[in-house]
């Protein structure tokens, strides 16, 4: 990889982290935004470079962790962070905040119900596929979100229909505070992933020239094949949980 690529790279980086660490230092003192908010510092490469491969017109679909992937969808931070301040002219016209982040003009689009936009990538990917549009949805939740029921029944429908998603569980081990091995005795995702012979991929690394060339990959899997593929990415965040 380039020295220019990497640049381009990290700049989206530095984006997505100075945000959260400014907006972090801010909120408490302030005390002027109206709503919760979840931030992702420590969660930003993945995203960053995700940002290379999507086009205006693919689905972006993010659990309500969503900053990063909103930044990367290329839209706009300071709509973000009105919207953050109830104001009118946020992205949601100040009426969602943080948890139902969403940029309609860039097809990003975020959910606080666990698991929610999980599904809701079944339509917009059932559409794309539908009317020809060669366009891909991208649905994002963390390993909590893997032990819903909802999950299983899209693995299962995208792969029945062969529909374009490129799925994306951010596994950090933690569902708030609970670790993955309190919670389930059954935390192999690769398994559970390739029983609805749906193609997995792991990411469990902190160079983004490796990640980027595995999402790089995945994204072409999605286009070209116009099936679904699974990313697990092991991160950790660096902020609290909320």
């Amino acid at each position: 990889m380039n020295i220019k690529l990497k640049l381009k790279i990290y700049k989206i980086l530095h984006l997505i982290r100075f945000s959260q660490e400014y907006l972090i230092k801010i909120y408490h003192p302030e005390d002027k935004m109206r709503c919760p908010i979840h931030f992702c510092l420590g969660q930003e490469a993945l995203a960053s470079c995700l940002n290379f491969f999507l086009k205006k017109n693919d689905f972006l679909l993010s659990h309500h962790r969503s900053h990063g992937y909103y930044l990367s969808k290329n839209c706009p931070i300071e709509k973000m962070i009105s919207e953050f301040y109830g104001k009118s002219n946020g992205s949601n016209a100040g009426l969602a905040g943080s948890q139902e982040l969403s940029y309609s003009s860039n097809k990003f689009f975020s959910g606080t119900i666990l698991s929610g936009m999980f599904s809701v990538a079944l339509g917009t990917a059932f559409a794309q596929k539908n009317y020809n549009k060669k366009n891909v949805s991208v649905t994002v939740i963390g390993d909590g979100g893997m032990e819903e029921g909802i999950v299983y029944e899209t693995l299962n429908l995208a792969s029945l229909k062969s529909l374009p998603i490129l799925f994306i569980c951010e596994n950090n081990n933690y569902s708030v505070h609970t670790n993955i091995n309190d919670r389930t005795l059954t935390n192999n995702f690769k398994k559970k992933v390739e029983s609805f012979e749906i193609k997995y991929v792991k990411i469990s690394e902190y160079k983004v020239e490796n990640i980027y060339e595995k999402v790089k990959a995945a994204v072409s899997y999605v286009r070209v094949k116009n099936k679904p593929i699974f990313i697990e990415y092991d991160t950790m965040r660096t902020c609290s949980h909320v």
